[in-house]
């Protein structure tokens, strides 16, 4: 039987097949007359065509008919289902699915969720908590960040006699990624308008153009103080700077009620979700956490899922599980050099250092790589904590859960080595 790991976060819905490959889309959907468009193609309409596109519909999953009816959607569980068809059709139309929910899904939602999958047609095999498969292997207490669109999710999991178990939960509504774009929307548009009395929010294509490029922007505030832009106008092109400092300040409220939960559990390790990363640049509190790497979950869940599958109920989302022990053939590994890891990142005859981003584009003539974030690229990857963190994934990839010399990141049909540079 074929099967596959779906993680369930509006921000970056992942599914990720037996053989390594990965499809992800954010969730935004696109009503047109000739059917339902999920993804990024919805999304760089969402601001020009805010009637037709929809970004709410996991976070409120139901049979609740929509404001306006339309021909291929009733509801928000419509369009839902049409943005998990996709997904599953990419992952090869695996015969079951094990599911990893956020804590945010209602026991409704997850009833629903299940007739989706059974609809598709597929069998669900499991449904776990996407915390504590992130977690699985934790040595200590550990606080899970998890940032989807319109809220956010922190779990504190915990490791017992040989299982680990969700022990505090609690949902942040009104705290997602797409507030923090708001508020750095709105930021930018005070900005063009103290400086050149030009507001372009009230603009659809302005505005549209500031969304698509905010999470570049959020990325790149990651790794840089400050970002200079450019934002187009019918007068030309207005340059301001965006300084992390000032961005911080306009999340700090927000992250009040936030605090409260961190001073609950001060003995806790962080662990940021893949989606969550941005918080590194945002909050003092994330600065120094760690964060998982696109596939911490899905890929834990497939390669360990003859346990997993063997105690777990698929009518109830899982909330604790045995520990995952690494695998032996992961300990027979030998080090090179006393280190495991790769350094750089071969395309051809050009190697890049992983300790920065890497963005790959795939043209007439093969992939090529450039040593910065760029959003057109078909895959941005950089080394952190010791393990492949994705940054942007615009196609089809299938990327290592390692990052050992000899393996490879596969993406667009081509192939890129990944190997250790000796500087003696």
């Amino acid at each position: 039987m074929t099967i596959a790991a779906l993680e369930l976060n509006d921000q970056s819905l992942l599914i990720q097949a037996e053989d390594g490959a990965l499809h992800a889309e954010p969730g935004f959907a696109r009503l047109t007359w000739e059917g339902i468009v999920t993804g990024e193609e919805a999304r760089a309409v969402a601001w020009r065509e805010p009637q037709h596109v929809y970004n709410q519909y996991w976070c409120q999953l139901s049979q609740a008919p929509l404001p306006s009816r339309h021909r291929f959607a009733r509801h928000h569980a419509d369009i839902a289902f049409a943005q998990l068809r996709k997904l599953w059709l990419n992952a090869g139309s695996p015969q079951s699915l094990i599911v990893l929910a956020p804590g945010s899904f209602a026991r409704e939602q997850l009833a629903l969720l299940l007739g989706m999958v059974e609809a598709l047609p597929s069998q669900t095999s499991a449904v776990i908590d996407s915390a504590l498969g992130a977690c699985a292997d934790v040595e200590g207490d550990t606080l899970h960040v998890d940032l989807q669109m319109h809220q956010l999710v922190l779990t504190v999991c915990r490791p017992r006699s040989g299982s680990i178990r969700i022990v505090d939960q609690e949902i942040f509504p009104g705290l997602g990624m797409g507030h923090i774009q708001n508020s750095l929307a709105r930021h930018i548009s005070d900005l063009m308008i103290e400086s050149y009395r030009f507001d372009p929010l009230h603009l659809s294509a302005a505005e549209q153009a500031i969304f698509d490029q905010i999470p570049h922007w959020l990325t790149r505030l990651r790794w840089e103080p400050d970002v200079s832009i450019k934002l187009p106008s019918e007068h030309g092109e207005h340059p301001c700077i965006l300084r992390r400092d000032a961005i911080k300040a306009l999340v700090g409220d927000r992250l009040a009620s936030v605090r409260s939960f961190l001073h609950k559990w001060p003995s806790c390790s962080l662990l940021l979700s893949h989606t969550s990363a941005v918080l590194t640049a945002l909050a003092d509190e994330f600065a120094e956490a760690e964060v998982a790497d696109q596939t911490a979950g899905t890929q834990r869940c497939l390669s360990h899922q003859a346990e997993i599958l063997d105690q777990v109920d698929i009518l109830y989302r899982v909330r604790e599980l045995d520990r995952i022990e690494p695998d032996a053939s992961e300990a027979r590994i030998p080090e090179v050099n006393g280190e495991r890891l790769a350094t750089h990142l071969l395309c051809g005859d050009r190697a890049l250092p992983l300790s920065k981003p890497i963005s790959i584009r795939i043209g007439d003539n093969g992939p090529r790589m450039s040593g910065e974030l760029d959003d057109g690229a078909a895959l941005t990857v950089v080394m952190r904590n010791r393990s492949l963190e994705t940054l942007h994934l615009a196609a089809d990839a299938t990327i290592p859960p390692t990052c050992r010399p000899g393996e490879s990141i596969r993406v667009g049909g081509h192939e890129l080595k990944l190997i250790r540079v000796r500087h003696d």
